[in-house]
């Protein structure tokens, strides 16, 4: 089975701002106004959890229905659709994972027998990418962390031959040829999981990081980096501290934190509130900016304020040290 790719809908997942950004000195340009003019709107949970349901009931082979969920939600930015809809599949994926892992010989053994990795895939509703990975890890007898070398470099690192005593060494060098082309399609078309989409991802995260960095400057408010924080020894520690707090909106802030996503309530809830908890012990309250949306009703720690923009200069008050 053949299988085309969607560009647009795939570089979305990771949608970037348009401005990169300075460290701490001027910015080479200016930056994307801030404030609510640019917010992404705010979400009442009962909305939130009937998005993350119709897309949770589209197949993993599939997009969700974009021109759907924005004419049912026209106040639904795409960037939160996106975002909301990678969360989902991440969430989908780590929770079919071990159960994949488990039946992981008998999906080899389709494999083997001439079922295309696609048709695999698409019958256990698991991206074929992640199934790729499985199946490279159990037939060439691949480590966990080496596998990716693979999927990113199928033609460099997929050997010749299989090594001897793997599962797939008696299917010889015609197994691993067909291997390498596989993993070359898969990584084209799979927008859950492949190599492309985590770069993607990460790519975004950073862009966002030295937007802020740049907002920050434009504000004349100085600050450290997490970069200048680790170097100085400590860990865990948010993407700017500030080196005055600020008030916004009455909340002091001695630190922010940028999140190139929506405002997940289970991802900030399991994950979010304990790294947030961590910085108010060390560093006072601060500020976290969801670029994509939040929740509304994730907004009530009096120690942590989420935002969806930079905020604007109104609502910024400086503080002076005395």
């Amino acid at each position: 089975m053949n299988r085309s790719v969607n560009r647009s809908f795939d570089a979305s997942f990771s949608a970037a701002p348009r401005h990169s950004a300075p460290r701490h000195s001027a910015p080479r340009r200016a930056p994307r106004a801030s404030g609510a003019e640019n917010a992404a709107p705010s979400m009442r949970l009962e909305t939130y959890e009937a998005i993350r349901r119709e897309i949770a009931a589209t197949p993993c082979d599939a997009h969700p229905n974009v021109d759907a969920l924005r004419a049912a939600h026209p106040e639904l930015t795409l960037d939160a659709l996106v975002s909301i809809a990678s969360q989902e599949s991440s969430r989908r994926i780590r929770a079919a994972h071990g159960r994949q892992v488990r039946a992981i010989e008998a999906h080899a053994r389709r494999y083997l027998l001439g079922e295309d990795v696609f048709s695999v895939a698409q019958n256990l509703d698991f991206p074929a990418c992640q199934l790729m990975r499985l199946l490279l890890e159990h037939l060439l007898g691949v480590g966990h962390k080496a596998v990716g070398a693979l999927l990113r470099d199928p033609h460099g690192k997929i050997p010749a031959t299989p090594a001897a005593g793997t599962p797939a060494a008696a299917r010889g060098a015609k197994l691993c040829r067909r291997l390498r082309l596989d993993v070359e399609r898969v990584t084209a078309w799979d927008h859950h999981a492949s190599p492309a989409v985590d770069a993607l991802r990460h790519n975004a995260g950073k862009e966002y990081e030295e937007l802020l960095e740049e907002m920050l400057a434009a504000e004349g408010i100085p600050f450290v980096t997490e970069r200048d924080l680790r170097a100085d020894g400590h860990a865990r520690t948010p993407d700017i501290k500030l080196e005055v707090p600020i008030a916004v909106r009455g909340r002091i802030v001695n630190w922010i934190d940028s999140k190139a996503s929506f405002s997940d309530p289970l991802v900030h809830v399991e994950k979010g509130v304990e790294q947030f908890q961590g910085y108010v012990n060390r560093f006072g309250p601060g500020m976290v900016i969801y670029w994509h949306g939040i929740v509304d009703e994730l907004n009530d720690d009096p120690n942590v304020l989420l935002v969806d923009a930079f905020p604007h200069s109104s609502d910024i008050v400086k503080l002076r040290m005395i």
